[in-house]
């Protein structure tokens, strides 16, 4: 993939994003990924992670998932520039069975366009395909809506590692939220305050003290590690 380690720089992109700049059509998508996330929390009950470390222990799993999100996004990145326009979106989500109108899907790539380059990074990219995920398969379950059942499962990891971190169940991550749970570790580990404080600032991307659905991914996919074609060649 052509361009994309250099152009996405998180952290810097996003000083001048969410709500200060957030349109209403944003602020309503966001609730309606708020909900969707909840009603999962709700329907599936009991937690699938019990501490840090065992989510830690998946990432070598999560990141070969997003290297297949990294071979899918070459494949629709039709003119090579190293971005998802809006056609090509659709292209890929026709293919991939999400069903959503067309004022959703113009909506979520807004939303997803962070750093409103008017084209999808592959960083990008992977969080949109996330949240498209959720929001289709908030009211019916279906394994096969991606046509992988790899996405699929790991889409749903990382929903259960955003859900094992949001001790209140209301959606989003609050700072102590992140405190107990990178403190409750399965074997009474205790986390550093400041590399607590470190991760929290990381997630809490518009400074307001709530972490939500889509900060989370941001920055668990940089944990991770995203890998460009280059990358995986050298």
């Amino acid at each position: 993939m052509r361009g994309a380690s250099g152009l996405f720089h998180p952290l810097h992109a996003l000083k001048s994003f969410f709500w200060g700049n957030c349109s209403k059509e944003d602020q309503n998508l966001e609730r309606r990924l708020i909900e969707a996330i909840k009603q999962r929390n709700r329907s599936t009950g009991q937690k699938i992670f019990r501490s840090v470390n065992s989510i830690t222990m998946r990432f070598p799993q999560l990141k070969e998932g997003l290297r297949n999100i990294n071979h899918l996004f070459n494949q629709y990145d039709e003119d090579r520039n190293g971005t998802i326009d809006h056609q090509e979106m659709k292209k890929c989500f026709d293919k991939m069975q999400i069903q959503l109108s067309d004022k959703d899907l113009h909506s979520l790539y807004r939303y997803c366009d962070i750093d409103g380059n008017k084209g999808i990074q592959y960083p990008e990219f992977i969080v949109l395909l996330c949240l498209a995920y959720l929001l289709t398969t908030s009211a019916v379950s279906s394994i096969a809506i991606l046509g992988s059942e790899q996405l699929s499962y790991m889409f749903n990891e990382l929903f259960d590692a955003f859900l094992f971190l949001d001790k209140d169940g209301d959606g989003k991550l609050k700072r102590k939220d992140v405190v107990l749970s990178l403190n409750d570790s399965y074997h009474q580990e205790k986390s550093p305050g400041h590399v607590t404080s470190r991760r929290f600032k990381e997630m809490d991307l518009n400074k307001n003290g709530q972490v939500t659905l889509k900060g989370f991914l941001f920055c668990i996919i940089k944990w991770i590690g995203i890998d460009s074609d280059d990358d995986m060649e050298r």
